[in-house]
């Protein structure tokens, strides 16, 4: 009878495994909102509504039209510092159990040039930037248990039993761009900008997976647990490609407005899987499976719309607010196959093997982009400035609030989890060198699990995993501004295009 249970248990766990992996890989270490945001400081430490701000030497990662402001050639670096904490509470055996993992890492954000010359009259402001536009790392866990009849797996068994799936993955690696941006001058308040990405990522996802089931005996007590399946995944994914930015800037004496379109691009999306499958008969481990699986294909990204407005109410102070959409639910891999990805692998009615299969995949949840739960999310900003002024520095106080969600759909809904967070940050502001220093604290809690009956919602009394996450961030930024007349690069720009001052004035 145990060989009987295993193997039946083992089948069910195949018919949903294989999406349950994958989604919960996703659930679990891409805890990111994926909305864009800018970087630096400054805009951080406004909650991160800087679309109608932009006046710094991080202006183009918020809204090209931004560099426009600028009348000195500015350099500027960012850096930042992360603390991910996850409390998660998942079911092991009959009782409830509470594990924390944290992750920490230092990284280089931003790095920008940006230099201003004339243009018939009109400043024209190029600037080029790297930028470390979404991180990938963290550490997670999912733990699901589902009580089932054992009818339902074999018609001559009798009692219950709870079949768990766990899954541990840890992630690291990054979606970077190095983008060639210009903001022009159109009129005294009008402005407009163009911003040329280069995207290249690389990020990797590693971890075990693990299939087990408790048989109950009929007269009550602890049952026995038997293992069917453990799975040893590597997962290594990248993607280059080009995608462009355009916004705008209307700027009066108290109020600004912005406005910023993020256009779909296509890239080469490329990811190498390998899988060590090893699966037990009665307890006993049998000979383990390698599988490997490379994949080559488009990775075709969404398009996004941010807009703000800035209120200048009373001298020194600013502020803000930005409201960003993003079309997640078309973030879609063309042709994966199937069993890359972890995703299910299709077999033939007749025979019973394994047959080629490709379906286009959505990005988050790997589900045919035809039936994707992702959602389309958007997200709001909002903060404010207040600068005190001595005689040879500027000290600026600043705070604000953001909400957000992700695009992942949470276990049994058809809606990706609430994000919020809040930011305080101040600096030092002299005439050449400027030091911005912000902190973020981000937050969000749900549910992490995997499905086990694929394509059936979840049933009453299933216990799934529940997590609480906490994101600690600190961002420092330092800009350094060249002076007006002695400006080397600016010098360098008029005559290059511009010409010899008498030339320019006939």
């Amino acid at each position: 009878m145990k060989r009987s249970i295993g193997a039946a248990a083992l089948a069910m766990a195949v018919v949903g495994g294989q999406t349950a992996w994958a989604q919960s890989i996703q659930n679990v270490v891409l805890r990111n909102s994926f909305n864009p945001t800018g970087a630096g400081a400054r805009g951080l430490g406004m909650g991160g509504a800087f679309i109608a701000v932009a006046d710094d030497g991080t202006a183009a990662s918020f809204n090209p039209a931004g560099l426009a402001q600028l009348r000195r050639t500015e350099f500027a670096v960012v850096l930042f510092t992360d603390k991910l904490t996850s409390t998660l509470t998942f079911p092991r055996g009959g009782e409830v159990v509470t594990a924390t993992d944290q992750a920490r890492h230092t990284r280089l954000d931003f790095v920008g040039l940006a230099a201003p010359f004339d243009v018939g009259g009109r400043n024209l402001n190029v600037q080029f930037s790297y930028q470390r536009a979404v991180d990938l790392f963290g550490r997670g866990r999912a733990t699901i248990q589902d009580t089932i009849d054992l009818r339902d797996i074999d018609p001559d068994l009798r009692g219950f039993g709870d079949l768990t799936a766990d899954i541990t993955p840890e992630q690291s690696g990054a979606f970077n761009t190095v983008s060639l941006s210009a903001g022009y001058q159109m009129t005294s308040r009008a402005a407009v900008g163009l911003a040329v990405n280069y995207w290249f990522a690389d990020w990797s996802v590693t971890g075990e997976s693990s299939f087990r089931l408790r048989v109950r005996p009929p007269g009550g007590g602890p049952g026995i647990e038997v293992p069917l399946s453990t799975t040893q995944f590597r997962q290594d994914q990248s993607f280059k490609g080009f995608s462009v930015n355009a916004g705008f800037l209307l700027k009066y004496s108290w109020l600004s407005l912005g406005g910023v379109i993020r256009l779909p691009f296509s890239s080469d999306y490329k990811l190498d899987e390998s899988d060590t499958v090893t699966r037990f008969d009665i307890g006993r481990p049998l000979p383990p499976e390698e599988r490997a699986f490379r994949v080559t294909s488009p990775l075709r990204w969404p398009r996004s719309l941010g807009g703000g407005i800035a209120l200048r109410p009373i001298k020194n102070l600013t502020l803000a607010a930005d409201y960003t959409h993003s079309q997640w639910s078309r973030t879609v891999i063309d042709n994966v196959p199937g069993g890359a990805l972890l995703t299910p692998i299709e077999f033939s009615e007749v025979t019973g093997e394994a047959v080629d299969s490709f379906t286009d995949r959505n990005f988050f949840d790997l589900l045919p982009a035809s039936e994707t739960v992702t959602q389309d999310t958007s997200q709001w900003r909002a903060g404010g400035e207040y600068l005190v002024v001595f005689s040879k520095v500027i000290i600026p106080l600043r705070g604000g609030l953001f909400r957000d969600r992700s695009p992942i759909a949470e276990l049994g809904t058809d809606e990706g989890r609430r994000i919020k967070g809040w930011t305080v940050g101040s600096g030092l502001n002299f005439s050449h060198f400027v030091l911005d220093v912000a902190f973020e604290r981000r937050e969000s809690s749900g549910q992490v699990g995997l499905r086990l009956r694929q394509g059936q919602p979840i049933q009453a009394g299933t216990t799934v995993s529940t997590e609480d996450v906490r994101q600690d961030r600190i961002v420092a930024s330092l800009i350094y501004r060249f002076g007006g007349a002695d400006d080397p690069l600016k010098k360098l720009f008029r005559a290059v295009f511009v010409g010899p001052k008498e030339k320019e004035d006939n």
